[in-house]
Protein backbone atom coordinates (compact mmCIF):
# COMPACT_ATOMS: atom_id res chain seq x y z
CA UNK A 1 0.00 0.00 0.00
CA UNK A 2 1.21 3.39 -0.88
CA UNK A 3 2.34 6.14 2.10
CA UNK A 4 -0.09 8.53 2.89
CA UNK A 5 0.32 12.18 2.49
CA UNK A 6 3.54 11.06 -0.62
CA UNK A 7 3.26 12.86 -3.83
CA UNK A 8 2.59 9.05 -5.05
CA UNK A 9 -0.66 8.57 -3.06
CA UNK A 10 -1.89 12.57 -3.74
CA UNK A 11 -1.60 11.18 -7.65
CA UNK A 12 -4.21 8.42 -6.62
CA UNK A 13 -6.36 10.94 -5.46
CA UNK A 14 -6.12 13.34 -8.09
CA UNK A 15 -6.68 10.72 -11.08
CA UNK A 16 -10.12 8.86 -8.65
CA UNK A 17 -11.22 13.02 -8.57
CA UNK A 18 -10.34 13.23 -12.69
CA UNK A 19 -12.15 9.84 -13.39
CA UNK A 20 -15.25 10.80 -11.15
CA UNK A 21 -15.79 14.74 -11.52
CA UNK A 22 -14.91 17.69 -13.95
CA UNK A 23 -11.78 19.34 -12.33
CA UNK A 24 -11.88 22.74 -11.84
CA UNK A 25 -9.68 25.68 -10.24
CA UNK A 26 -11.82 28.14 -8.16
CA UNK A 27 -12.07 31.05 -11.19
CA UNK A 28 -13.16 28.33 -13.11
CA UNK A 29 -15.68 27.27 -10.96
CA UNK A 30 -17.10 31.23 -10.76
CA UNK A 31 -17.16 31.83 -14.71
CA UNK A 32 -17.61 28.88 -16.81
CA UNK A 33 -20.94 26.97 -17.38
CA UNK A 34 -21.26 23.86 -14.77
CA UNK A 35 -23.55 21.66 -16.84
CA UNK A 36 -21.69 18.93 -15.64
CA UNK A 37 -23.54 16.82 -12.51
CA UNK A 38 -19.99 16.14 -10.79
CA UNK A 39 -17.41 18.99 -10.72
CA UNK A 40 -14.69 18.86 -8.21
CA UNK A 41 -12.47 22.60 -7.58
CA UNK A 42 -9.27 21.68 -6.43
CA UNK A 43 -7.13 24.02 -4.26
CA UNK A 44 -3.58 25.02 -2.77
CA UNK A 45 -2.88 27.14 0.55
CA UNK A 46 0.56 27.80 0.28
CA UNK A 47 1.46 28.48 3.59
CA UNK A 48 4.85 27.89 3.37
CA UNK A 49 7.85 25.48 1.43
CA UNK A 50 6.92 27.54 -2.09
CA UNK A 51 8.96 24.62 -3.73
CA UNK A 52 6.56 22.01 -2.86
CA UNK A 53 3.65 23.60 -4.69
CA UNK A 54 6.02 23.84 -7.77
CA UNK A 55 6.48 20.14 -7.48
CA UNK A 56 3.15 19.50 -7.15
CA UNK A 57 1.96 21.89 -9.73
CA UNK A 58 4.07 20.03 -11.98
CA UNK A 59 2.70 16.97 -10.84
CA UNK A 60 -0.93 18.05 -11.56
CA UNK A 61 0.27 19.27 -15.09
CA UNK A 62 1.61 15.78 -16.20
CA UNK A 63 -1.89 14.17 -15.07
CA UNK A 64 -3.28 17.09 -17.41
CA UNK A 65 -5.42 19.11 -14.64
CA UNK A 66 -5.09 22.90 -13.58
CA UNK A 67 -5.92 24.02 -10.11
CA UNK A 68 -5.53 27.17 -7.47
CA UNK A 69 -2.78 27.86 -5.93
CA UNK A 70 -3.18 30.42 -2.82
CA UNK A 71 0.39 31.72 -1.82
CA UNK A 72 1.69 34.26 1.34
CA UNK A 73 3.12 37.33 1.62
CA UNK A 74 5.65 36.55 4.27
CA UNK A 75 6.56 39.86 6.19
CA UNK A 76 9.96 37.85 7.51
CA UNK A 77 11.04 36.41 4.45
CA UNK A 78 14.69 37.78 2.46
CA UNK A 79 14.75 37.17 -0.81
CA UNK A 80 13.24 33.84 -0.44
CA UNK A 81 11.47 34.51 -4.04
CA UNK A 82 14.96 34.70 -5.70
CA UNK A 83 15.19 38.50 -5.67
CA UNK A 84 18.45 40.29 -4.73
CA UNK A 85 17.07 43.34 -2.83
CA UNK A 86 17.77 42.65 0.26
CA UNK A 87 14.49 43.64 2.06
CA UNK A 88 12.10 41.26 3.79
CA UNK A 89 8.75 40.99 2.99
CA UNK A 90 7.29 39.33 -0.27
CA UNK A 91 6.03 36.72 -2.65
CA UNK A 92 8.01 33.92 -3.38
CA UNK A 93 7.98 35.08 -6.69
CA UNK A 94 10.12 32.26 -8.90
CA UNK A 95 7.64 29.66 -7.68
CA UNK A 96 4.55 31.99 -8.43
CA UNK A 97 5.43 32.26 -11.63
CA UNK A 98 6.74 27.92 -11.91
CA UNK A 99 2.62 27.53 -10.96
CA UNK A 100 1.59 29.71 -13.84
CA UNK A 101 3.90 27.93 -16.46
CA UNK A 102 2.47 24.76 -15.79
CA UNK A 103 -1.19 25.91 -16.15
CA UNK A 104 -2.70 26.65 -12.86
CA UNK A 105 -4.65 29.60 -11.01
CA UNK A 106 -2.63 31.77 -9.15
CA UNK A 107 -3.92 33.93 -5.83
CA UNK A 108 -3.35 35.59 -3.05
CA UNK A 109 -3.47 33.60 0.70
CA UNK A 110 -3.97 36.69 2.58
CA UNK A 111 -4.13 37.49 6.61
CA UNK A 112 -4.03 41.06 6.74
CA UNK A 113 -6.52 41.08 9.45
CA UNK A 114 -4.98 38.84 12.16
CA UNK A 115 -1.69 40.50 11.38
CA UNK A 116 -3.35 43.86 11.95
CA UNK A 117 -6.38 43.46 13.80
CA UNK A 118 -8.02 46.71 12.50
CA UNK A 119 -10.29 46.68 9.44
CA UNK A 120 -9.46 49.91 8.03
CA UNK A 121 -5.60 49.07 8.49
CA UNK A 122 -6.06 45.51 7.43
CA UNK A 123 -7.84 46.30 3.81
CA UNK A 124 -5.28 49.21 2.98
CA UNK A 125 -2.44 46.43 3.21
CA UNK A 126 -4.67 43.87 1.38
CA UNK A 127 -4.62 46.52 -1.41
CA UNK A 128 -1.31 47.03 -1.50
CA UNK A 129 -0.01 43.45 -1.09
CA UNK A 130 -2.41 42.48 -3.87
CA UNK A 131 -1.13 45.22 -6.24
CA UNK A 132 2.10 43.65 -5.51
CA UNK A 133 1.24 40.33 -6.21
CA UNK A 134 -0.03 41.60 -9.36
CA UNK A 135 3.48 42.59 -10.80
CA UNK A 136 4.26 39.01 -10.77
CA UNK A 137 0.71 37.34 -11.93
CA UNK A 138 -2.91 37.88 -12.64
CA UNK A 139 -4.87 37.47 -9.69
CA UNK A 140 -8.14 36.58 -9.65
CA UNK A 141 -9.21 35.05 -6.63
CA UNK A 142 -8.26 35.59 -3.23
CA UNK A 143 -8.38 32.86 -0.13
CA UNK A 144 -8.46 33.79 3.72
CA UNK A 145 -5.58 31.91 5.68
CA UNK A 146 -7.15 30.43 8.74
CA UNK A 147 -4.54 31.98 11.23
CA UNK A 148 -4.69 29.02 13.68
CA UNK A 149 -2.99 30.49 16.65
CA UNK A 150 -5.06 34.03 16.10
CA UNK A 151 -8.59 34.34 17.53
CA UNK A 152 -9.58 36.49 14.61
CA UNK A 153 -10.91 35.19 11.16
CA UNK A 154 -9.09 36.79 8.16
CA UNK A 155 -12.47 36.62 5.89
CA UNK A 156 -14.31 38.88 8.08
CA UNK A 157 -11.81 42.09 6.83
CA UNK A 158 -13.87 41.14 3.58
CA UNK A 159 -17.52 39.86 4.58
CA UNK A 160 -20.11 42.61 3.24
CA UNK A 161 -17.18 44.11 0.84
CA UNK A 162 -17.97 44.29 -3.38
CA UNK A 163 -14.88 42.51 -4.29
CA UNK A 164 -15.24 44.11 -7.73
CA UNK A 165 -13.69 46.94 -6.01
CA UNK A 166 -10.44 45.17 -5.76
CA UNK A 167 -10.92 43.26 -9.80
CA UNK A 168 -11.33 40.15 -8.15
CA UNK A 169 -14.22 37.24 -8.92
CA UNK A 170 -14.80 35.53 -5.79
CA UNK A 171 -13.37 34.40 -2.14
CA UNK A 172 -14.19 30.75 -1.39
CA UNK A 173 -14.89 31.52 2.28
CA UNK A 174 -17.48 33.84 1.52
CA UNK A 175 -18.95 33.87 -1.66
CA UNK A 176 -21.93 32.34 -2.24
CA UNK A 177 -21.03 30.13 -4.96
CA UNK A 178 -19.72 27.90 -2.57
CA UNK A 179 -22.35 27.80 -0.17
CA UNK A 180 -23.67 24.49 -1.14
CA UNK A 181 -20.24 23.34 -2.04
CA UNK A 182 -18.76 20.17 0.02
CA UNK A 183 -15.40 20.76 1.20
CA UNK A 184 -12.71 19.05 2.21
CA UNK A 185 -9.12 19.97 3.53
CA UNK A 186 -5.83 18.60 4.76
CA UNK A 187 -5.00 21.18 7.65
CA UNK A 188 -2.19 19.32 9.40
CA UNK A 189 -2.13 16.01 7.54
CA UNK A 190 -5.83 15.00 8.11
CA UNK A 191 -8.94 15.29 6.08
CA UNK A 192 -10.79 17.18 8.02
CA UNK A 193 -14.39 18.77 7.08
CA UNK A 194 -16.50 21.07 9.01
CA UNK A 195 -16.00 20.97 12.66
CA UNK A 196 -12.96 19.27 12.35
CA UNK A 197 -11.33 23.14 10.95
CA UNK A 198 -10.69 26.03 13.09
CA UNK A 199 -11.82 28.46 11.06
CA UNK A 200 -11.03 27.09 7.46
CA UNK A 201 -14.78 25.86 6.90
CA UNK A 202 -16.99 26.99 3.88
CA UNK A 203 -19.85 25.59 2.07
CA UNK A 204 -21.01 21.75 3.76
CA UNK A 205 -19.25 19.29 5.45
CA UNK A 206 -18.77 15.69 4.61
CA UNK A 207 -21.25 13.51 6.85
CA UNK A 208 -18.43 11.41 7.16
CA UNK A 209 -15.04 11.51 9.00
CA UNK A 210 -12.28 10.57 7.06
CA UNK A 211 -9.55 7.98 8.19
CA UNK A 212 -7.13 8.80 5.60
CA UNK A 213 -6.07 9.54 2.01
CA UNK A 214 -7.35 6.10 0.80
CA UNK A 215 -11.01 6.68 2.71
CA UNK A 216 -11.30 10.14 0.30
CA UNK A 217 -10.67 8.07 -2.48
CA UNK A 218 -13.47 5.96 -2.12
CA UNK A 219 -16.01 8.67 -1.24
CA UNK A 220 -14.90 10.29 -4.31
CA UNK A 221 -15.77 7.10 -6.05
CA UNK A 222 -18.94 6.54 -4.43
CA UNK A 223 -20.87 9.51 -6.21
CA UNK A 224 -22.62 10.84 -2.79
CA UNK A 225 -21.21 14.61 -3.15
CA UNK A 226 -22.17 15.85 -6.99
CA UNK A 227 -20.09 19.02 -5.60
CA UNK A 228 -16.77 18.78 -3.32
CA UNK A 229 -13.83 21.66 -3.00
CA UNK A 230 -10.89 19.78 -1.98
CA UNK A 231 -7.49 21.76 -0.21
CA UNK A 232 -4.65 19.92 -0.13
CA UNK A 233 -2.03 21.91 1.10
CA UNK A 234 1.45 21.27 -0.68
CA UNK A 235 4.08 21.29 2.71
CA UNK A 236 2.15 18.29 3.81
CA UNK A 237 2.63 16.16 0.70
CA UNK A 238 6.58 14.31 0.67
CA UNK A 239 7.75 13.23 -2.40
Amino acid sequence: MTRDFTLEKYSELVQALKQNYTIMSVADYLTLPKDEEFIAVLRHNVDKFPERAARMARLEKNLGIHSTYYFRWDPKAINWSGTTNGQPGNFPEMHIIECKIYGHEIGYHYENLSELRDKEKALADFEDKLEQFRKITLVQTVAMHGAPTSSVRNADMLAGVNLSKYDLLGEPHISAEFKNIVYITDSGRMWTSGAGSVRDTLGKPLEEKVKNTDALIEIVKSGKYPRVMVNAGPEGWRG
